[in-house]
């Protein structure tokens, strides 16, 4: 590896001013905590279809469906910033990207912008809002931007994944519904 290649990961990887002993430490709880985020997003996944089918079962409208979903994305999200946060070690990997991608950005600011939009992509419909306020908190400055920031964010993920619920439940339900599942 080159020097130039070291010096670009300690920054990505490691904060300044580190020991060696609480870089190994801030380390460890990176590699548990960073796949246990995942599995719980997979998990939260599945509750959210779950919750998505019972409510729609039950009569609810998909513009009400939305703002449950709506709501229960900011709590867990907002609580998924704190815990970084307090914690003080990286376990969305976005303050590493946000890194990566200012080095990029000072290479080639149209290559480093061009790799924000697919993120921001990324991050809107998959990852959340939570990950979304860690990458660009430094650029958001204060916190009522960040806020709304966080809360339209939060209101279009849903939005997508609520109109993509909808779209397999009703078709789904269209198919239980034919001659083929249900015999007369």
């Amino acid at each position: 590896m080159t020097p130039w290649q070291q010096k670009i990961l300690s920054y990505i990887l490691v904060d300044e001013g580190l020991t060696n002993k609480e870089i190994a430490k801030k380390g460890a709880a990176t590699v548990i905590l960073v796949p246990t985020l995942r599995f719980l997003d997979w998990l939260l996944v599945g509750a959210s279809i779950t919750l998505f089918s019972a409510l729609k079962y039950n009569g609810l409208n998909d513009l009400s469906i939305w703002l449950v979903l709506w709501i229960l994305n900011m709590l867990l999200s907002g609580a998924i910033v704190l815990f970084n946060d307090r914690i003080k070690v990286d376990i969305t990997l976005m303050q590493m990207l946000r890194k990566a991608v200012n080095i990029l950005i000072s290479k080639s600011r149209t290559i480093g912008y061009i790799a924000e939009v697919i993120i921001v992509v990324r991050l809107l419909i998959w990852d959340g809002p939570d990950q979304l306020i860690i990458f660009f908190r430094e650029r958001l400055g204060s916190g009522p931007v960040i806020l709304l920031c966080f809360v339209i964010s939060s209101g279009i993920q849903m939005f997508i994944w609520t109109k993509i619920y909808s779209y397999g439940y009703d078709g789904i339900s269209d198919l239980i519904k034919t001659k083929v599942f249900i015999k007369t």
